[in-house]
């Protein structure tokens, strides 16, 4: 639904078919040539099947898959040891539809899929996801059952997979402990329990100062993932095709294409710069791993510069698979030159912020939905659900890029949802430190309550996400809209050109540094 001109924000929903199919696991390519298999016995498994796409990168059994091969990802319990190459692979296992058997394909396995969920979970190559599915990655999961072809090769022990995994996480454990005792880190955190060694690297630094240490924090939260330089790269990944919310935005592989890259110690995201084009090429990056409240997470979000150019969307932010019922969390959204961050949550029924807590948020303004909608979160009654326009015009593009930059943070635990900003130069200390105290920080910009929205009811399983839209919806809504957001005149003024999408499509040279995400580092911490 495009917003009218008096619209102050969009909605970012992907459909399942785009996001939970190939970004709810984690694929493992770190391995070491070696191993003895453990001991297995025939079973026929039930899961879920997500489907991947292969970029031709190295998987753990040390070869490299094209989208078109049929090949399957399976946990560590069957896989065994996800840093060996296992005695399992190149095995043939069928999958089946689990609502019906005579749909089944045959599939080599050739990766580890550290986090597909559940032990029965598995990744499909996209050829073999479509041959189950009637040629099509619509269904975005599928319910299957699954076995290996040999007899004698199904599955491992339950023990002995476990021991597996826990010598792995030990290992890598005591490479991130190292890491972190140094002043120059050989290894950087990749997932809560895998780390991956790195160049030398130093400490990582916040819009705000340099931080020297990883203390404790009072509020007991612990760092678990660390996303800087090439760990950041690899935490996510990048889908294709044209823009949600009908943009203008042709969504590419960042790394492969050159848009996805480090400078120095900032993440670089940026937008094709080609003249006239029917789409620009564009990124947006879904992180492999998923997240609940009940995993009790605090993120901060280190930008030093994000896109501010008339016909951008850029955002940070969590979806479900299934939207709007597992939820959407924005914790950075705006379009063209805004100079003011919004806030935003969507949900299916049931999800409401009281009028006290909304007064509460001093520091934003209502958004009119919520105003006007009885502070229902619901987009399937309006697509804008429950949002909040930050106060002050230095929390998005020109103002926040000008003001030096800044630093989000998003609690997303069993309590509630709370989000804070912190201008660079006031960023916290604990922040700096890499020991975030939130009970210090003061009222958050946005809070929603457990006791009118609870985080673990209406949010699941969400994914990270990262973009630059251009045009769509939201940016079309106000194009022609002077002082929206916080901006001094509408981009159809200022540029003189009566659409978001032609401007897109037509004025590449105007997509260069402004339309860049320069990122310090994202940090996950849980409790």
């Amino acid at each position: 639904m495009s917003p009218s001109t008096s619209a102050v924000f969009g909605v970012l929903a992907l459909a399942a078919s785009a996001t939970a199919s190939h970004n709810s696991f984690k694929r493992m390519s770190e391995h070491a040539r070696a191993a003895a298999a453990p001991a297995w016995k025939r079973s026929t498994v039930s899961g879920t099947a997500y489907y991947g796409f292969q970029n031709n990168t190295e998987n753990a059994c040390g070869t490299y898959s094209a989208d078109t091969d049929m090949i399957i990802g399976v946990g560590p319990i069957y896989y065994g040891n996800i840093s060996t190459v296992s005695s399992k692979c190149f095995e043939h296992i069928t999958v089946s539809l689990a609502s019906d058997s005579s749909k089944s394909v045959d599939v080599t396995l050739t990766d580890a899929c550290e986090e597909c969920g559940g032990d029965g979970n598995v990744y499909l190559s996209t050829a073999a996801f479509e041959a189950l599915n009637d040629g099509s990655l619509a269904a975005g999961v599928l319910d299957v059952t699954w076995s290996f072809v040999s007899a004698g090769v199904e599955s491992s022990s339950t023990e002995e997979a476990t021991s597996t995994v826990a010598a792995t996480t030990a290992a890598t454990t005591e490479v991130a402990t190292t890491a972190e005792a140094t002043t120059t880190a050989q290894a950087t955190t990749k997932a809560a329990t895998t780390t991956k060694a790195t160049s030398t690297k130093t400490s990582p630094t916040t819009s705000s100062s340099q931080a020297s240490s990883t203390g404790a924090s009072s509020d007991g939260w612990s760092l678990t993932t660390k996303l800087e330089g090439s760990s950041f790269l690899d935490f996510f990944n990048y889908d294709s095709g044209t823009g949600d919310n009908g943009g203008s935005a042709n969504y590419v592989n960042g790394v492969s294409e050159g848009l996805a890259y480090t400078s120095g110690s900032q993440v670089i995201l940026a937008v094709d710069t080609s003249e006239d084009v029917s789409a620009r090429n564009s990124l947006r990056m879904v992180s492999k791993t998923t997240f609940n409240a009940k995993n009790q997470n605090l993120f901060i979000f280190d930008i030093a510069h994000m896109p501010a150019v008339c016909g951008t969307w850029p955002a940070i932010w969590f979806t479900g698979a299934n939207w709007p019922y597992d939820g959407e969390i924005d914790v950075v959204e705006g379009v063209s030159l805004y100079n003011k961050n919004i806030y935003s949550i969507h949900t299916g029924s049931g999800c409401t912020i009281s009028s006290s807590a909304v007064s509460a948020m001093t520091q934003v303004g209502i958004v009119n939905s919520v105003a006007s909608g009885g502070n229902n979160c619901d987009a399937t009654i309006s697509d804008a659900a429950c949002g909040f326009t930050d106060n002050e015009a230095t929390t998005f593009g020109p103002g926040f890029n000008n003001a030096g930059g800044g630093v989000f943070a998003l609690e997303f635990d069993t309590s509630g949802i709370k989000m804070w900003f912190f201008q660079a130069g006031s960023v916290p200390s604990d922040i700096t430190n890499l020991a975030p105290t939130p009970s210090t920080w003061g009222t958050p910009r946005m809070s929603v309550p457990t006791s009118s929205c609870s985080p673990e009811t209406y949010f699941t399983d969400l994914m990270m996400v990262v973009d630059t839209n251009l045009a769509g919806s939201f940016t079309e809504g106000v194009w022609g809209t002077a002082g929206a957001g916080g901006q001094t005149t509408s981009c159809q003024s200022s540029t003189g050109v009566d659409t978001a999408a032609d401007y897109v499509t037509s004025h590449g040279s105007a997509f260069g540094d402004d339309a860049q995400w320069k990122i310090n580092g994202f940090y996950i911490y849980n409790q």
